[in-house]
């Protein structure tokens, strides 16, 4: 098992308990095996955090303190590990932009990086969101660009969230007559395009 540690106790149950304490989990987010060839110390286990289930119980977590109707479905992916969320609150997510998704995939991805050391990304969906809203964002990038181009002037979108001001700048990377950057403090930020400068 990746990542894994031993834990010895004189039951399952303590060996549990010493995984816990020495991993920073409960029980329920510990992916675990029996170790071979114990008898004489106990219960040995090799144990290790589980991040679909510490991702599973932060989000049920959080749906339910939050008194939402949404629930999530998770896949692990060699590249990511996705969650599509439905259920009759996701709009509340989806609105503005996608900004209530991309925090919470964020708080997902700060979770998960202080509770175990080696995961792949969280992304978080619902029902093609973010495919549509790439498309959107690349249309408004486009005429952005379009337009400081035609002024001569910088032109400013947003604020956004760092997945929508990613969208914009990639868009445009290619872009030989303008160049990006992101401005301001905090989660939400604009993305200014201005005519690239001649060297």
């Amino acid at each position: 098992m990746k990542g894994s540690r031993r834990f010895v106790g004189s039951s399952l149950d303590e060996a549990l308990n010493a995984a816990c304490s020495g991993l920073g989990a409960r029980t329920e987010e510990l992916h675990y095996e029996l170790a071979e060839g114990t008898a004489a110390e106990g219960v040995a286990i090799e144990a290790a955090v589980d991040p679909v289930a510490v991702l599973g119980l932060f989000l049920a977590e959080t749906f339910r303190a939050g008194g939402l109707d949404v629930t999530g479905r998770l896949a692990e992916r060699p590249e990511a590990l996705e969650c599509e969320l439905s259920g009759a609150d996701v709009r509340l997510l989806t609105a503005s932009g996608g900004r209530g998704l991309d925090a919470l995939q964020y708080l997902c991805n700060r979770v998960l990086n202080r509770r175990a050391a080696d995961h792949v990304p969280v992304h978080l969906d619902s029902d093609g969101f973010k495919a549509r809203r790439s498309v959107r964002l690349q249309e408004q990038a486009e005429a952005a660009a379009d337009e400081a181009l035609r002024r001569g002037a910088p032109v400013t979108i947003g604020p956004l969230t760092p997945a929508a001001r990613r969208e914009i700048h990639l868009a445009l990377a290619d872009d030989p007559g303008v160049e990006t950057d992101s401005d301001g403090d905090g989660f939400l930020k604009r993305v200014v395009i201005r005519p690239r400068r001649r060297r």
